[in-house]
């Protein structure tokens, strides 16, 4: 991620790692809270990281030593994140999951909560991003 003016573009990296999540979701919370972002908007966009790390974790490779990168930029009245790993052979795609299955709803939640989100693949490496939106009480989206 490239900041330009009035950006604050930060990343850092977790392991590759279930554990990964939870380091991840503090890191990013002192980021976003530090940056001033409003605090609904700072969950929703821990919970899609959360989400990100743990599907990287358990459905990609790592990058170099084991570990994935989480990056964040904060833009007025949004935030985008992304998470990338060193790559699979399947790429992320929504899944139907039952009411009773233990997996499958992660990128329903990212989808649920990011105004949207994509997938970009290059030299190997994925990255899957999201950016999420304030809204006004109105309904309208603000930024």
């Amino acid at each position: 991620m490239t900041a330009g003016v009035g950006e604050r573009a930060r990343h850092t990296l977790v392991p590759h790692h279930a554990r990964g999540a939870g380091l991840a979701r503090t890191r990013l919370l002192a980021g976003l809270r530090a940056a001033g972002v409003e605090a609904e908007l700072a969950s929703d966009a821990v919970m899609v990281v959360s989400e990100l790390v743990g599907n990287a974790a358990r459905h990609a490779r790592a990058l170099r030593d084991k570990l994935v990168e989480v990056s964040w930029t904060v833009l007025p009245g949004r935030v985008e994140v992304a998470v990338t790993d060193g790559g699979s052979v399947q790429a992320p795609t929504l899944r139907s999951a039952d009411w009773d299955a233990l997996d499958g709803r992660g990128l329903q939640i990212v989808a649920a909560l990011a105004s949207r989100w994509g997938v970009e693949t290059e030299d190997g490496r994925r990255r899957v991003w999201a950016e999420l939106t304030t809204v006004a009480g109105d309904g309208r989206l603000v930024g």
